[in-house]
């Protein structure tokens, strides 16, 4: 089978995360499809290029996280099958300055970029940053880069949106600088992978930074929680997705829009149909079948440190995974100036703060693909194999009500949208979503009662 034929079965069977990585090494480019979602040119079907397969993330299966976690980071002693290779984990923040008040959590991402900006170990920062909406179906936020502290730290907080590649990655490759990239992990992947056919990309690229990932969602998603706070989706100008406050607990996701006219409503998300994150409202297909929570090729991972003793604190910490020795001296010596601090953590502790995460990518994964190919479906080759996790009925049924909030949010929003008629998809998506969350509930409310009464206890422990 061709790569062309491979790429089209991505395509066609809505396994494309949107990377861009196709669209960049044919200089084709990328639409915006009907969803919100990125997705390649036709044009890209046309090309005969043998490196087609290389770039997609989700194609080329013995280039899989793993392999190039082993070519790259070899020389570290440690490996777990969750985690990938890494050196040390942590959890941490910012101490210095106010990096961890503008950050969603910790402010460790900006901070360490800024610090390889200091040190001269990179010219700029490649990172996704707000976009000038001009249309309803235009992006909220771009791949863009930095330069500078300021402009850096002004691109700050994690963005549930959306993105590409292939326009920045033009940009870059005419130019003799060097960046640091940062990104989910399916981005760093296609990043890693475009290294092995380019070697100036090795030498443009000398870090990568990424985020804990649960999953994208899809521009619609942004333009829903702007229409569930009040803000129709034409007049929507701006939006952010956690929001600190002193009445904000850590894992509450507020979110702030902004209109036209400068007009600003902050809501919680978990208040407006489809916007509690893990429900899987407008998310991206592609995301149910990718098994690499935590970033495994990258030289950082960073994300929510969600473990009791750390959620008591609302200001934000974050996990860290690291895998480049640069990085973990930088760390280090930071923690002695006190400018962060860092608290080390077992790699238990360390997978026990995404196991949401690793449920739903893993076990949930399995029991994914083994009901696609039941039901006659062409898959990706995972790491995963299908019916590899022994399910109960009840876990089954919280994955297939997943996977249907899923499908059906992308097409009723897409008709309310039509219909200008905010009520077709807010009625039936609440309906779901607050069935699936009893299911979760009932699930796990053994764990859930311990993690509350944790996470109180704690509270009131540093009140005194």
């Amino acid at each position: 089978m061709s790569s062309t034929s491979n790429l089209k079965n991505i395509i066609s069977n809505n396994y494309c995360v949107g990377c861009g990585g196709c669209a960049y090494i044919t200089n084709t480019k990328m639409n915006i499809n009907e969803f919100g979602e990125y997705i390649p040119d036709p044009k890209v079907l046309e090309s005969d290029n043998q490196d087609l397969e290389t770039i997609c993330p989700f194609l080329s299966p013995e280039l899989n996280e793993t392999t190039i976690g082993e070519n790259l980071f070899s020389k570290t002693n440690k490996f777990d099958e969750t985690l990938g290779h890494f050196i040390d984990t942590f959890a941490g923040y910012v101490k210095e300055e106010n990096y961890r008040e503008r950050g969603t959590s910790g402010g460790t991402t900006t901070w360490i970029v800024t610090e390889l900006l200091r040190k001269n170990l990179i010219d700029g920062v490649i990172h996704v940053k707000e976009n000038k909406r001009e249309n309803i179906s235009d992006p909220f936020y771009k791949y863009g880069l930095s330069f500078n502290e300021k402009d850096i730290r002004n691109a700050s907080k994690t963005r549930y949106h959306v993105v590409e590649m292939s326009e920045i990655l033009s940009l870059i490759s005419n130019t003799d600088k060097k960046f640091a990239f940062i990104g989910v992990p399916c981005m760093v992947k296609t990043i890693r992978r475009l290294q092995l056919i380019d070697n100036k990309m090795k030498e443009k690229i000398p870090f990568t930074i990424s985020l804990v990932c649960g999953h994208l969602k899809s521009i619609n998603w942004s333009l829903s929680l702007s229409w569930g706070a009040g803000i129709h989706p034409k007049e929507s100008s701006k939006i952010q997705y956690r929001t600190k406050g002193e009445d904000i607990p850590a894992r509450a996701y507020v979110f702030r829009v902004q209109n036209t006219e400068d007009k600003i409503i902050q809501k919680d998300s978990a208040l407006v149909a489809g916007g509690k994150y893990n429900a899987g409202a407008l998310m991206l297909k592609a995301c149910e079948y990718c098994d690499d929570v935590i970033g495994e090729t990258s030289d950082l991972t960073v994300g929510d440190a969600w473990l009791p003793r750390f959620e008591a604190d609302d200001n934000g910490t974050n996990l860290l995974v690291v895998r480049n020795p640069i990085i973990l001296d930088i760390l280090k010596k930071a923690k002695e100036n006190s400018r962060l601090e860092l608290i080390d953590i077992t790699q238990e502790e360390a997978i026990a703060s995404q196991s949401g995460g690793y449920k739903q990518r893993r076990e949930g994964l399995s029991y994914r693909l083994q009901r696609e190919i039941d039901n006659g479906n062409w898959v990706p080759e995972k790491r995963i194999k299908p019916n590899q996790f022994n399910l109960t009925n009840k876990r089954k049924e919280i994955y297939n009500e997943r996977s249907k909030v899923t499908e059906l949010s992308r097409i009723l929003f897409k008709k309310a949208l039509k219909e200008n008629n905010y009520n077709i998809y807010d009625k039936t998506i609440s309906e779901l979503t607050s069935k699936l969350r009893k299911k979760e509930i009932m699930n796990s409310l053994p764990k859930l009662l311990l993690n509350k009464i944790q996470r109180v206890i704690l509270k009131l422990l540093k009140r005194k």
